[in-house]
C-alpha cells in the first residue's frame, strides 16, 4: 500500500506538471504500472502572495483504487507554508508531501510546493456532490482550500476501468 501511495504521488506531480493544457486527462505509466484520470486544476486558495491549485483524481495500479486531490501552492516572500497535514471539519486526512522547489529569487524568493491529500472513496463521492473543503497546515502557516465538486466528477469520468 506505501508502495501505491508513493507511486500515485510521483506518477501525479510528474505528469500533471508536464501537462501544458489545463484540460481534464487520463494518464497511463507503463513502469509504474499506474494509470490515473485527472481533472482541470483549479484554484483552491489565493491571496496576494499565495496560490494553490487542486486537481482531483483516480489512480487505480493491480485493481487497487486510490482516490485524492493534488495540491500545488505557489508562494512568494511571507506565504511558505510546509505543508504536512490535511484536516476536514474534525477528521485528519492523510496527506503526503511532495517536492518543494525554489523557483526563484528577486526581492523575495518564490516556492513552490507540492502535496497530495488521500480520500476514501466515500469521501470522494460525497465530493463529487457538494465539494471539498480542508485546511492544510505547516509548519510556516495554514490555509482552508475548497475544491468544486466539478473537480470529482471530471476525475470519475475518467478514472481507469
Amino acid at each position: 500500500m506505501q508502495f501505491l501511495k508513493k507511486s500515485v504521488m510521483s506518477f501525479a506531480v510528474a505528469a500533471l506538471l508536464v501537462a501544458c493544457v489545463n484540460e481534464p486527462q487520463t494518464m497511463t505509466d507503463v513502469h509504474t504500472g499506474v494509470s490515473a484520470g485527472a481533472s482541470k486544476r483549479y484554484p483552491v486558495y489565493q491571496n496576494l502572495l499565495v496560490s494553490v491549485w487542486g486537481q482531483a483524481f483516480v489512480a487505480t495500479k493491480g485493481g487497487e483504487n486510490r482516490y485524492g486531490i493534488y495540491v500545488n501552492q505557489i508562494a512568494t516572500g511571507m506565504g511558505w507554508a510546509f505543508f504536512h497535514s490535511a484536516y476536514s471539519f474534525g477528521v485528519q486526512l492523510p496527506y503526503l508531501r511532495g517536492a518543494g522547489n525554489v523557483l526563484g529569487c528577486g526581492g523575495g524568493c518564490t516556492l513552490q510546493e507540492q502535496g497530495m491529500i488521500q480520500l476514501t472513496a466515500d469521501q470522494f463521492h460525497r465530493a463529487a456532490q457538494n465539494g471539498f473543503e480542508a485546511k492544510l497546515v505547516g509548519s510556516g502557516g495554514s490555509v482552508v482550500i475548497k475544491v468544486p465538486a466539478e473537480a470529482f466528477r471530471e476525475a470519475l469520468a475518467l478514472r481507469p476501468r
